[in-house]
């Protein structure tokens, strides 16, 4: 454990992508690890642990408040709901992912040079997993020249198809080195799968389909690729339930404790986080008096509610306006999610079995023995009964009921059959929208990908409020590469920039994003006044 606790605390800083303004003193500290120095089997717990610790933070201080899953509405400490977003945080989020893609990239070198394939291996899965989160926040990053310290300090970008292409390229390249059945050179290193080889092959191929299914709405080429690994289960094998999710196991033992239990997280610090009305009024049925009627059995395990009513509160309000939104708002469930032992969500079972179920309601897969509906319900029960077991631990337990789950499905806010008849029974316009939302629910507490695919579907539908005049009363379409990058190489940041066609700004849109794929257009466009 001591070990881990130095790597932890001894992060690459010298393999960023590009220079940073703290380059020399970083890489003449005397407490860093020195590059090629460690064994590769030595830098897995610590990355991967380390990973695990930003999927948790992220999604609370990010990605949720920025598509009105949760609102920092307590005080003015952070104002990311209101899209006041700077330049010091476009910094932290490029130099999180970057450090841990160069940790990845350390080790993946370290084992090529020690003869480790298994390492190799999963470098390679662990590098694409942080590489391709920091180019779907950002857009345009170096991959291909990324990593070579000071034989190329201002490395190229590449471009959002090419970057595609590479990830997945490194991805085929892990399964296949795996497939072939290397022995780690030390084994009890992987506190995610414990060295089970078949299961880090289905993680690289389910990584696989989230990336091209990101890609999916530029052309076929991309459903026709997550085709080819239905059509080949035997050579692609994906994830096949909950027992092979991409799950960071924390303990209450130091230093394997979670985000929350490393930094003793009180309860007043955590629930200062509210839970928006847009979540809310996915996952509860309320009747013509207001009151519900029927709630979502993952919500009590996602929240809990004040004053016995499910009641949610509005990111991006006018500061003078939290206190009135604040009354009675529902918060993250304090006792399920800050805990020493939460785990880190990197992948799930139910959002492969989401991509498949789009594909097919949209026509571009078949998947055999299986329609939409199937797909989505099993993805519907596979997200539940993740959750299920967390209920315990809410200060009144949640146990989650079988003739719930089937309310769920059978109810205005989960029914297939509902939203496909498109007769006004149901809370969604058609099965499109229901299955994006559900995906969208399902990926709670999951990273940056609430954001993400928000982005890409721009569902579920909500009204940014008065009080994001910082980003012209539009969600953040990605975050601008921060002043040093752009200092340090600002011939390929102009390069990328003028690829993307935007300004260094939260207006650009991404390749594969809803509002670059539909000419600049949101699907639910803003009513206020001054709105893009």
């Amino acid at each position: 454990m001591k070990t881990l606790k130095l790597f932890t605390s001894a992060l690459l800083y010298v393999l960023v992508i590009s220079c940073t303004k703290d380059f020399d003193k970083i890489n003449t500290n005397p407490n860093k690890i020195e590059y090629g120095s460690a064994q590769a089997s030595s830098l897995l717990e610590p990355l991967l642990y380390g990973i695990g610790i930003n999927t948790q933070y992220q999604p609370w201080y990010f990605a949720s408040e920025l598509v009105q899953v949760t609102a920092f509405t307590s005080g003015k400490t952070s104002q990311i709901h209101q899209y006041q977003i700077t330049d010091g945080n476009w910094q932290s989020q490029w130099d999180n992912f970057a450090r841990f893609g160069a940790d990845a990239d350390h080790m993946i070198h370290q084992a090529i040079n020690q003869g480790d394939k298994y390492y190799e291996a999963l470098g390679l899965i662990l590098k694409v997993y942080e590489l391709s989160q920091l180019s779907a926040l950002f857009g345009d990053i170096p991959y291909k020249e990324a990593y070579q310290q000071a034989a190329n300090t201002a490395p190229a970008f590449d471009s959002q198809a090419l970057l595609a292409q590479e990830f997945i390229a490194d991805l085929d390249s892990a399964a296949v080195i795996l497939k072939r059945r290397p022995t780690p050179s030390k084994k009890g290193m992987d506190g995610m799968y414990s060295d089970n080889l078949t299961r880090w092959i289905k993680f690289a191929n389910s990584l696989k389909m989230r990336i091209l299914c990101r890609m999916s709405g530029i052309d076929d080429s991309y459903w026709n690729q997550i085709q080819t690994i239905v059509d080949n289960p035997g050579v692609y094998p994906v994830f096949a339930d909950n027992a092979d999710n991409a799950t960071v196991p924390f303990q209450d033992v130091d230093p394997y404790r979670s985000y929350w239990g490393q930094n003793n997280t009180t309860e007043s610090t955590f629930t200062g986080h509210r839970i928006c009305k847009a979540m809310i009024d996915m996952m509860v049925e309320f009747n013509d008096a207001g009151n519900a009627v029927f709630e979502d059995p993952r919500l009590p395990i996602f929240a809990t509610q004040k004053n016995n009513a499910w009641k949610g509160s509005m990111g991006g309000v006018m500061t003078d306006d939290f206190k009135a939104w604040d009354s009675n708002s529902a918060v993250p469930n304090f006792q399920v999610i800050c805990r020493s032992a939460m785990p880190g969500f990197l992948m799930d079972y139910s959002e492969v079995l989401f991509i498949l179920a789009e594909g097919v309601q949209k026509g571009k897969l078949t998947v055999p023995g299986q329609t939409a509906k199937s797909l989505y319900e099993a993805a519907v029960k596979a997200s539940i009964d993740k959750w299920a077991p967390l209920g315990q631990y809410a200060s009144k337990p949640v146990v989650v009921r079988a003739s719930e789950v089937n309310g769920l499905l059978a109810g205005s806010l989960g029914s297939y059959d509902k939203a496909a008849a498109q007769d006004g029974t149901s809370r969604y316009e058609n099965a499109e929208e229901l299955i994006a939302c559900q995906k969208f629910i399902s990926l709670y507490f999951c990273g940056y990908e609430v954001f993400n695919e928000w982005r890409r579907t721009e569902y579920p539908q909500f009204t940014t409020a008065n009080g994001t005049l910082a980003n012209d009363y539009e969600v953040p379409t990605r975050y601008g590469y921060p002043n040093y990058t752009v200092a340090s190489n600002r011939t390929h940041v102009t390069e990328a920039l003028e690829r993307m066609g935007g300004a260094n700004n939260m207006h650009t849109a991404l390749d594969w994003s809803y509002k670059k794929l539909h000419g600049g257009v949101h699907r639910n466009p803003n009513p206020l006044e001054n709105a893009n």
